[in-house]
């Protein structure tokens, strides 16, 4: 009799047991997986500037090399590199005896000259008309003396280096004492108020730029500060070597902005407005068609796209599935490469 109530015993523990696995296995399988968390942004309508990008650099609309024009000693330079300078000031003085010297000789032969041309034109016997004043000029050495003298004083003149403009001393190649001779390169000074962004680019990029266009210039040694330039020209020829041709971008004037700086550049070629524009990192491609992700009640869902121009971190969508993705819609930006169509999601922007 014992042992009959402990096998009904066993069996209904085991009956409730089994129930209870049922009930538990059923409700796993009623809850869902935790939301993949991921980043989105809305689809908006708003104007596409279609760019070409590239990498330049910072230069000076205005620059003058310094260089030596006569033969002798350095007596005066800059003392440093970034010393403001006006337009026409000496920046470097040479010292030479020889063009000081043939100076005062051509000079005290002009004086000479011209006081023998004034007695003769004094004591002249009939019209002096001018074609008698040229003879005059030429038979007392007048014409010839005044040539000399110009050519000392020139020559005398290129003993002082003078800037062209208000500007910056960017390099000095020669100090005082050097012996400098013609054509030796003494510095060199720039226009920092006035700069330009220099770029080049493939020949077909080339092709699609024009003067006049806008350019987004992004400077990363200003903590990417971004500015709005000009395209004053592009180069008609094409270098062989490279197969490419230099643009060269007028800027606004910029706090501590620097030659020789980095620039990223965007050159606009190309203005949509009125587009339904997506970030350029919602789009994924899935069966060799472009898609995109949308947010709907928590849920990531797969949406095929046509895409139009893009530029500036933005695309252009311009046929959408049957489904659709619509102004104001959340489409998803990072997280996104692994999921599934329906996959639950939680935005964490």
């Amino acid at each position: 009799m014992i042992k009959k109530s402990a096998f009904a015993v066993s069996i209904i523990v085991l009956f409730l047991a089994a129930c209870g696995g049922e009930e538990e296995e059923a409700e796993m399988e009623t809850l869902e997986p935790s939301p993949l968390p991921v980043t989105a942004a809305v689809a908006a309508v708003d104007t596409l500037f279609e760019v070409v990008g590239s990498t330049g650099r910072i230069a000076s609309a205005r620059t003058q090399r310094l260089t030596a024009q006569i033969q002798g000693e350095i007596v005066q330079a800059p003392e440093y590199v970034g010393m403001e300078v006006s337009d026409g000031e000496v920046i470097f003085r040479i010292a030479s005896g020889e063009s000081a010297s043939r100076l005062s000789s051509a000079s005290s032969s002009y004086r000479n000259s011209q006081a023998l041309y004034e007695f003769e034109c004094e004591n002249y016997r009939g019209e002096l008309t001018q074609e008698v004043k040229s003879m005059l000029r030429q038979t007392t050495g007048l014409a010839d003396a005044q040539t000399s003298l110009a050519s000392a004083q020139t020559q005398y003149s290129n003993a002082a280096i003078r800037a062209g403009f208000n500007g910056l001393v960017s390099d000095v190649s020669a100090r005082e004492g050097m012996v400098v001779y013609p054509g030796t390169l003494l510095g060199e000074i720039i226009d920092p108020w006035s700069l330009q962004a220099k770029v080049n680019l493939d020949e077909r990029e080339l092709a699609r730029c024009a003067s006049g266009q806008r350019v987004y210039v992004t400077i990363p040694s200003l903590n990417d500060t971004t500015v709005l330039g000009t395209v004053a020209s592009v180069s008609p020829v094409i270098d062989p070597s490279m197969r490419a041709g230099e643009v060269i971008i007028d800027l606004p004037a910029i706090h501590n902005l620097r030659t020789g700086a980095t620039a990223r550049l965007e050159i606009v070629i190309a203005v949509y407005p009125d587009q339904l524009v997506v970030p350029q990192e919602a789009i994924l491609i899935r069966d060799d068609r472009d898609m995109v992700f949308v947010v709907l009640d928590g849920h990531a869902q797969w949406r095929y796209v046509t895409l139009g121009p893009e530029g500036r971190g933005i695309v252009a969508i311009l046929e959408r599935d049957q489904e659709g993705i619509e102004e104001g819609d959340q489409v998803i930006t990072s997280g996104h490469y692994s999921l599934a169509h329906d996959a639950p999601v939680a935005v964490v922007n």
